[in-house]
């Protein structure tokens, strides 16, 4: 039963032409716990006026009335959607009249008899139950037409395909885009049935075999994406679409799957970006070999002869020449020199291009390495009438550990920029520390000079590939443009800093700062004691393999000055012949570009043991005018031990000789 206290108030319609009845109804229905609001009609006709305007929770209807009995005012009811709830009131004795108004809506009828508070109660209390389960139905029933509406909106509208099919593989749903695609091969066949199986459309055997067993490895409960081309149509294999196809199980309310759903999605677009994109990076990755081959080549041709001009001038320096014989010979060395460093701007700058520059971890001498420095470009500056002062504090390790050859590069460069673009006045290099912890010292460079400078609008772009100041600076002093550039990608790859304060016509100060850890004095001692324990080279027997006949003149001058008289092969097959009659051998200079054999495959073919070579594991050092590390990989990979790059420093070669040598330089 309803509180007595609730706020709800029922609207209830009574339809009765019985002044009795009606009075013994509302006297009852007072009596009851239910908050009420009647109104009454005595014929149908009102009733139907009233229900227009206005909607009840519950309506008693009494069976006969006087122009249209009960059963037909229910049955207009119905005819118009009317659907509240209605309990029919007979006299005794018409219960059948009472099931034919049941067949026809009503939810309940009683007799007038049994007419009290409880059962009006009851009969309210279920009407509004009804009528709210029905509203829910109704609502619900509502919502699922609207979703399904806007679900096939939705599919109706992609031109993806979607499709369905039981586990019988009939197709069971489809929508437009699927269908237009398929329709043309139903319509070819004469098919007019809407119960299409799969072997009924005359697909081409290897998209309906995939598609066979696709469907059921998804009746197996797999859900799955391929990618693939296909198409229901005939068209050129080169324009066939790719889609992306996703199969889904579909299962029923008993957890059963009874099907499989389609999912299509054309990616031909996207697949051709990919395949475009694919051959753009094939393209990029072919011009960079392309460029590396052709630098490598570029880099072999001209160190080749650099190789001899640099080797013959620093013999002939070596001479008691006087002037001015003395004076042209360093005049084409220093040009050479030039020659070599625009050589090797452009080589490191495609390594730096590639991120395939290296670094060296080992103890050195820094101020051995700034000595050096003095020594290499003292006499330029000698020769411009120029102070040159290096300078460092006391407070700077002797030894530290890092690269001394990219830092020998870097000093070289500014020193040789600073000379350059220096007249008259002063050049200075000097040496401190910045910052220090732990085992971790930040040195820094400060290269001064009182050159030309650098007008304020060109020193954002003082660090950019191929450029200088302006073009009379290339006119008048020289030089790629690369320099700077290297300068500052060696620095930053060494997690270091570099600046510049410059003043147009008063000087320049490049500042660099790199970090190196503190290294150990023993370390450098030995290789200094080793080097001078084994000076001797007049027991070695080393065979040259070189086809370049001045390359062979160079290297026999060096090794005629460390007492040592070479063994020639012109190429590599002559290498192999000698290497095959001789055990006593100690050490393979290699030249690695040769023609009809390469160093490479004589080196395989010495390593390889079978070959008759009698000491296949004979020390080798390759000999390249090809600089590039990609060659260097090669060399070790290919079994040789060392490189060396044309043109040869003489203490390089000779310091790498001993080395490998040693054992029985010992003896």
């Amino acid at each position: 039963m309803t509180d007595k206290n609730t706020s709800q108030v029922f609207k209830l319609l009574l339809v009765d032409d019985n002044e009795l009845d009606i009075l013994n109804f509302q006297k009852n229905i007072k009596k009851s716990d239910l908050r009420t609001k009647i109104d009454v009609c005595y014929k149908a006709s009102e009733a139907l006026e009233k229900l227009a305007n206005n909607s009840y929770d519950c309506i008693f209807l009494d069976y006969l009335l006087p122009d249209i009995d009960g059963l037909q005012l229910l049955m207009k009811l119905r005819d118009m959607s009317i659907n509240t709830p209605v309990s029919v009131m007979t006299s005794q004795g018409d219960e059948k009249i009472a099931v034919e108004m049941i067949r026809n809506g009503a939810f309940d009828y009683f007799t007038k008899n049994e007419i009290n508070p409880d059962k009006l109660s009851k009969v309210v209390i279920s009407a509004v139950r009804l009528w709210d389960a029905e509203r829910q139905s109704l609502f619900a029933e509502k919502q699922i037409i609207e979703n399904n509406n806007r679900l096939n909106a939705i599919l109706e509208s992609t031109r993806n395909l979607i499709y369905a099919f039981d586990k019988n593989f009939n197709l069971i749903s489809f929508n437009s885009s699927f269908k237009e695609n398929i329709e043309h091969l139903l319509k070819l066949n004469g098919f007019v049935k809407t119960d299409i199986n799969l072997a009924d459309i005359p697909l081409h055997s290897d998209l309906k075999d995939e598609l066979v067993k696709n469907i059921q490895r998804c009746l197996l409960g797999e859900q799955f994406t391929i990618l693939q081309q296909m198409s229901f149509r005939s068209v050129p294999d080169h324009e066939t679409p790719w889609y992306e196809t996703t199969f889904n199980p579909i299962i029923n309310g008993s957890g059963d799957i009874n099907g499989v759903s389609i999912f299509s999605q054309d990616v031909t677009d996207k697949k051709k970006i990919e395949q475009d994109l694919l051959k753009a990076k094939n393209e990029a990755i072919a011009a960079v070999k392309a460029k590396s081959e052709f630098l490598s080549n570029m880099s072999h041709e001209i160190r080749t002869p650099m190789n001899a001009i640099i080797g013959l001038t620093e013999l002939l320096l070596e001479e008691e020449l006087k002037m001015p014989i003395l004076e042209n010979i360093r005049s084409i060395k220093y040009s050479a020199d030039n020659l070599l460093v625009i050589i090797n701007d452009i080589l490191d700058f495609s390594k730096i291009e590639a991120g395939k520059v290296t670094f060296e971890h080992i103890d050195f001498d820094i101020r051995n390495s700034l000595e050096e420095l003095r020594k290499t470009f003292e006499p330029r500056t000698n020769e411009k009438g120029l102070t040159f002062e290096i300078s460092a504090d006391k407070n700077v390790p002797e030894i530290i550990k890092g690269d001394p050859f990219r830092l020998n590069q870097i000093l070289f460069n500014l020193v040789g920029n600073a000379i350059k673009f220096t007249s008259q006045g002063k050049i200075s290099v000097h040496t401190s520390i910045i910052k220090e912890f732990s085992n971790t010292i930040f040195l820094n460079f400060n290269i001064t000079d009182s050159g030309i400078g650098i007008p304020l609008s060109q020193q954002s772009k003082i660090f950019e590939s191929f450029t200088q100041a302006n073009t009379d600076i290339t006119r008048i002093y020289g030089g790629s443009g690369l320099g700077l550039a290297i300068t500052k990608n060696l620095v930053q790859l060494q997690n270091g800093n570099i600046h510049m304060i410059s003043k147009e016509g008063v000087g320049t100060t490049f500042s660099v700062s790199i970090p190196y850890a503190i290294g150990e004095y023993k370390n450098i001692a030995d290789k200094h004691k080793k080097s001078i324990e084994l000076a001797n080279l007049s027991d070695l027997n080393i065979l040259l393999v070189e086809d370049n006949l001045m390359n062979q003149f160079v290297a026999k001058q060096f090794f005629k000055k460390w007492e040592n008289d070479l063994i020639i092969a012109n190429h590599g097959n002559d290498a192999l012949s000698i290497l095959k009659e001789r055990a006593d051998i100690d050490l393979v200079l290699l030249d690695l570009q040769m023609p009809e054999i390469s160093g490479f495959e004589v080196a395989a073919i010495i390593r390889a043991g079978e070959t008759g070579v009698i000491n296949p594991s004979v020390p080798i050092i390759a000999l390249s005018a090809d600089a590039f590390i990609e060659t260097r990989r090669k060399v070790i990979e290919a079994g040789m031990n060392d490189y060396v790059t044309k043109p040869f420093k003489s203490e390089e070669l000779y310091n790498k000789v001993i080395k490998y040598t040693r054992k029985k330089l010992a003896n």
